[in-house]
């Protein structure tokens, strides 16, 4: 079963290793992005320089701008990285979801739509912005 979707999705199928060559990263790529949606990485080489709201402070169900809550993007070469301090969110990028807790944070692509929407009354969260380093 797993081969035909793969074969299907990717046009490839592993019969040995001699036979057949890997998938190339556009195959993995479309695996990913139908099969096995997974949180985006942060790259390596970014820096972070800025962080809403300031230090000492969190965006809350008090607290929170309404356009977080709207499908929104970060400007060309802006990474974020939403860090949940207490509580949950649910952090939507395109039709995927997923459930945002202290242990596991959320990464935000450049230009890439997204919003967010609190799951818990004790939320208390910060976005960090990356760039590359200039």
């Amino acid at each position: 079963m797993w081969a035909s979707l793969l074969q299907a999705i990717t046009g490839f199928v592993s019969r040995s290793h001699h036979h057949c060559p890997p998938p190339t990263t556009g195959s993995a790529s479309r695996i990913r992005n139908v099969v096995l949606w997974a949180m985006p990485e942060l790259p390596s080489d970014v820096e972070k320089y800025t962080q809403l709201p300031s230090l000492e402070s969190y965006f809350s169900n008090d607290f929170l701008p309404p356009g977080l809550l709207k499908d929104h993007s970060t400007k060309d070469g802006t990474w974020g990285v939403i860090r949940i301090n207490k509580g949950k969110l649910q952090y939507t990028i395109g039709d995927e979801s997923f459930e945002l807790t202290p242990s596991y944070p959320g990464i935000i692509e450049p230009d890439v739509k997204h919003s967010v929407k609190p799951l818990s009354d004790d939320l208390e969260f910060v976005v960090e912005f990356y760039r590359a380093p200039v």
